[in-house]
Formats: structure tokens, sequence, C-alpha cells
């Protein structure tokens, strides 16, 4: 909905330039003009972005002459109705801003206020009788909340940009949160890619008091309980009944109402679910296309268009209007990478898909939506696949078992991998020591080392050797356990949805995320996700009734820009500028394999299946932009 900043000085007054700092740091597309609150010591401002009807009467900062609570709130909240009869408002408080029911809610509970709520949110408050700070996340954490903490001050924004706006923030790279990202591997959830620039985990709550911070933890991804129902049957009703529930709750839309559309299961089941809630009304689909002429063919595991799906789901679905969108040549997500971490502070690890999709998000821009709907978590809660079945039943010493659902798995997998392979793989391979698999002369991750461009030398730091230690050790996870693992490494994955809002000016919202999803697939037993050799079955099972069979049993996923090769030839000169670029930066040098990405310049291929082009050449360029940015202090050189 909203970006804010603000910062609290110990023992003295805020600069007057802050506010104009503040204010051009959060500019991004499709926000309102600012509006600023200070006080002794701390200065406050917002920019409100309008996604819901109710935004239209926001004013933040927000207060009660009565109250000792100032309130900067971005977010948008999936349980209002709760929250007012919760709180004992009038039937007016219906049309109130979620920012509005926000401070009703810190009135009432005080820190407790954000455990109370439900959505994607981020918010801090102060309160001036007490003279503390409080900030907070939602549990899943698709709003993002940095700050910078020393003796003399506290700053907090919704980007790092508007904290690295203030010249008492120094400038310099988090190595190892650049080495994990860009290796794939799992990264402390309070770091950032800046040294000075922290981030407030999902599902916290920190105070800053007399220059003190304290963080604690309200809520994670975890399983308490299994769920037992009678029936399979009941299962199945539940998961559709609150999807159903959870979908609505995502509609409160300002304006038209636009979807991400797929043939896959979480996208369609998302859409689809979103025109069933809204008879008479319509629903626009956006679907990204590869260009006709480049369209590659489809393999065992992926197919390459999305169309033959899409129109076989809007077919059968009233109120859908499809919209399709070939993937340009060129976008401008291609080459200016400055203007993108100048919005958002941070390199993006698909910017390939980025600018391939960004004629979609342009277009809904351009028609004045304000949001799109997107089931980018329901592989993580409605889809889930069911990884760690397996091992889940070799640890609890289902042997038989264990071998009867990896066969059946390797069975239906349509791979051409044999069937012992497969089912050596999925089940005792991760049991195996790595000592046996040195012997065996096989590397610990052979995929994760070779399509990075991260520098060899660092593979052997103790962040990278725990966090490869960390992912091997998943892999051994029973099902439950394996699931909430992923869930919570997501989250610190997610505060990038937040922040691609700055590069469109639209609001991304996943139902698929939504904190009760989690904790409702978090409870079910392992067979509901995989069994007889059928993945994802919770999904394909509850979606039935809403999405055509062609959906529900196609195992093959859809290709994110599958021309790569042809897109990175047109930019072939560009690159080579920006690999010349890269010699000069000390940063570079040492993080980057250099040599690897030059001679992937050099010896360009011919053909079109080259994966290592895109996810060591061109995510390497990138990341390598962002470090000569970072050198540079923010600025464009």
């Amino acid at each position: 909905m909203s970006a804010f900043a603000g910062l609290l000085l110990c023992g003295s007054p805020v600069p007057c330039e802050v506010a104009e700092r503040f204010s051009t740091a959060l500019n991004a597309p499709g926000l309102e003009s600012s509006r600023h609150w200070s006080a002794a010591g701390l200065h406050m401002t917002h920019r409100l972005r309008i996604s819901a009807p109710e935004d239209r009467h926001d004013q933040q900062p927000r207060m009660q002459p009565e109250h000792p609570w100032v309130l900067v709130f971005d977010g948008y909240l999936t349980n209002r109705p709760e929250v007012i009869q919760a709180l004992g408002l009038a039937q007016i408080a219906r049309s109130w801003p979620d920012s509005a029911l926000a401070l009703e809610a810190l009135i009432r509970w005080d820190a407790e206020a954000p455990e109370r709520l439900l959505g994607d949110f981020a918010l801090a408050a102060w309160h001036s009788t007490s003279q503390r700070l409080l900030l907070a996340r939602d549990g899943v954490g698709q709003r993002p909340l940095y700050y910078h903490h020393s003796s003399r001050l506290f700053a907090f924004a919704t980007t790092p940009a508007a904290i690295l706006a203030l010249p008492e923030v120094p400038w310099g790279v988090d190595v190892d949160r650049f080495a994990l990202n860009l290796a794939d591997l799992p990264t402390d959830p309070h770091s950032t890619f800046h040294k000075h620039v922290r981030c407030l985990p999902a599902g916290m709550i920190a105070t800053v008091r007399d220059g003190r911070l304290t963080q604690r933890c309200y809520w994670r991804p975890e399983r308490r309980t299994e769920l037992s129902l009678p029936r399979e049957d009941d299962y199945i009703e539940a998961a559709r009944e609150l999807f159903d529930r959870v979908v609505l709750d995502h509609l409160r839309v300002e304006g038209p109402v636009f979807s991400a559309l797929t043939g896959g299961l979480d996208s369609s089941a998302v859409t689809v679910t979103a025109a069933r809630q809204r008879p008479g009304h319509q629903v626009t689909s956006l679907t990204s296309l590869p260009a006709a002429s480049l369209t590659p063919a489809d393999t065992p595991r992926f197919y390459a268009s999305e169309r033959p799906y899409v129109e076989r789901i809007t077919a059968q679905t009233p109120g859908l209007t499809p919209l399709y969108f070939e993937g340009p040549l060129a976008h401008r997500w291609d080459t200016d990478w400055t203007a993108m971490f100048q919005s958002t502070g941070v390199p993006w690890r698909n910017v390939m898909n980025l600018a391939w999709m960004g004629p979609l998000r342009d277009h809904l821009s351009q028609q004045g939506g304000r949001v799109m709907l997107s089931g980018s978590m329901g592989n993580m809660t409605l889809s889930w696949d069911g990884q760690g079945t397996l091992p889940g039943l070799l640890r609890r010493g289902r042997w038989l078992q264990a071998m009867q659902q990896a066969n059946a798995l390797a069975r239906h997998s349509g791979l051409p991998a044999s069937r012992a392979r497969q089912i050596w793989r999925n089940t005792f391979a991760p049991f195996v020591p790595e000592s046996i698999k040195r012997l065996l002369g096989r590397p610990i991750a052979p995929d994760t080392q070779h399509l990075t461009a991260l520098a060899p030398a660092l593979w052997k730091t103790p962040a990278l050797m725990e966090a490869q230690q960390i992912r091997r050790s998943m892999l051994r996870m029973p099902g439950w356990q394996l699931h909430q693992e992923c869930l919570r490494e997501r989250q610190t994955l997610l505060e990038s949805a937040g922040l691609v809002r700055a590069l469109h000016g639209i609001e991304v919202r996943d139902p698929t995320a939504d904190r009760r999803l989690q904790e409702f697939c978090l409870s079910l037993p392992d067979s509901l996700y995989l069994h007889n050799g059928v993945s994802r079955r919770l999904a394909r099972l509850s979606l039935e009734d809403r999405l055509p069979d062609e959906i529900i049993r196609n195992r093959r996923r859809g290709m994110q820009c599958p021309e790569y090769m042809h897109r990175l030839s047109g930019l072939r000169p560009w690159l080579n500028e920006r690999m010349d670029q890269l010699a000069g930066s000390s940063l570079a040098r040492e993080l980057l394999d250099l040599d690897r990405m030059k001679k992937l310049l050099a010896a360009w291929p011919s053909d079109n299946a080259h994966p290592e082009y895109l996810v060591v050449l061109h995510r390497g360029l990138h990341f390598g932009q962002f470090l000569l940015w970072v050198e540079r202090g923010g600025h464009p050189g």
C-alpha cells in the first residue's frame, strides 16, 4: 500500500533536510505526495499508495489527540471483520483504512497488537508517553522493513534506499548475504545486502527505548499438531473452504481486478477462484508468453507456452478475460539496472524474468490497475509436492512402504532417467555420508557450485559451508519438517515481493502465502501431498471442482522466459561493456568468478539451451553492477 521512513536521534534535533531526503528516496510509481510528522528527536515520512477502496480516506502518519501512539503503516489486512469485532468498534469502522484499525489495535493491545492482525503489513509506531518506538512485520513477511542502529541514531524504512539516503549511514556490502543469495543458499533473515542496514525478520516485533533495541518473534511457520479428520474428503472440503475465504479476503481492490495466470495449479487456482468470488464482475488475467517465432519445444519436465492451458481455463470460467503478452527482445529492466538499485536498494536474482514480464506489469499500471493477484507461494502451501515423504518413511523404519511410494513416483514422473536411478535419488541418496560420496567421486553440491558466478574461494568460507550443510540436512528431513523449513527459508526471500512495487507502482497480493493457509497446510499428513506416485496431491484433489482436467493432471511446469538465449544474444554488446566495467571493481574481483564469466562471453553458443549463460553470466553481471553501485555510494557513475 505505502512507503515510509523514520529517524530517531539520541539527544539532538532532527535536521530539517531529513524530510526531503526521505521523500526523494521513497519516490516510486503510484505513490501519493509525502506527509511528515516530527517531534523532539524523531521524524516520520509517509507516502500513500492506494490499493484498496478504504485507502482513499487514509492520512498518515496517523494519530489520535487523546492517545500517545503515532503510526506509519504499510499493509493490507485480511481479518478486518474479526479485528473490528474484537475491538468493539461501530459499524462505521468497516469503511476505515487499514491503518486506522491498526492504530485502534495499538491503543487497545499495545505491543501485542501485531499478533492480532492478519495480512501483509509493516508498521512503525511511536509511544510518546513511554518514549519507545515499536516496529513490526506480519508473520509471512511480504512487506519488508529495514533499520540502521548506532549509538547516535536509529533509522527505519520500507526500503534500504531510504536509510542509505542518510549521510550518517555508511555504504558497504554484506559479503556473506551477497554470496549466499548468489549461490541460492539459506541466509540470515536479519541480514541485507548492505553491511550497515538490517532487516526485521517476518513475524517479529522490535522495540527501541533509550537507545536499546530488543526483538521478539510472535509467529513463524511451524507444525504444532497434525490435523486428524475422519475421511480424506473432509480434508479436501476444508481446504476448499479455507482457500475460498482466503482469496475473497484478498479481493478488496481499488479499481479493476487483475491476476497473473499460467497453466500451473497455483496461479490458475487463485485466478479462477477470484472470478468465482466476483459473479457479474470481470477479472482480467495476465499471461506472459515467449515470442511466437522463438518458442522452443516442450520437454518431459517443462512446457514452453502457457497459451493452450490458459485458453482451456478461460473457456470454462465465466467473467475471466485473458490478455497475453509476448516477451519483448528488449525492456528497460534489461539494461536500466542502476534505476532498479536506486528504487529498491537490492539486486534481483531473476532479473531476466523481471524484464520478460515487464510488459505485463506495465500494461496493468497503464490501465489503472493497482493490484495484481499472484500464486507465487502456492508450491509452499496448497500445491506442496510432498518432498520429504520418502525420507520420512525411511526414518520411521517403513522401508517397504518407502520403496513402493518411490517406485510409483518414478513410474508416473515421465522423466527419461531410469526408474532405479530415480528411486535411488529420491529415497536413499540423501542418507549416504559425504565421505562415501567423495570416494565415489561425486561432488557434494555440483549443480549449486556449477551454476553460480561466485568466486570459487568463497565456497570455503564459514557462512557458505554452514549454509551448504543446512541444505544437505534438509534433504534428509521428514515431510512435515522439510515443509516447515522451506517455508521459513522462503520468508527471507519474500521481501522482494514488497520491493517490486517500486518498479511498476503496483501491489502484488498472494493468497497462497496467507498465514491461515500456511498453518492449515503444515498440519496435514504427508499422504495428502504425495501418495501412489501422485505429487501435489492436495491441490489436484481440492481444485477438481474449478480447474480443467488438463491442468489438474499436468505434471510439467511452465518455463519462464524460455527464449533467454535470444534475448541475451541481442544484449551481447551491452553485456561486454558491463563486463569491462567490473574489471575496475575490487569487490567484483573478490566475490565473482570474472574469468569464467569472460570465457562465457567469448565462447558464445549457437543453440538455445545454456543455463549457465543465464544464471552465471547474466545474473553475475547484474550482481556485479550492484557491487559497482555500492562502491560508488549510490551514484550512477
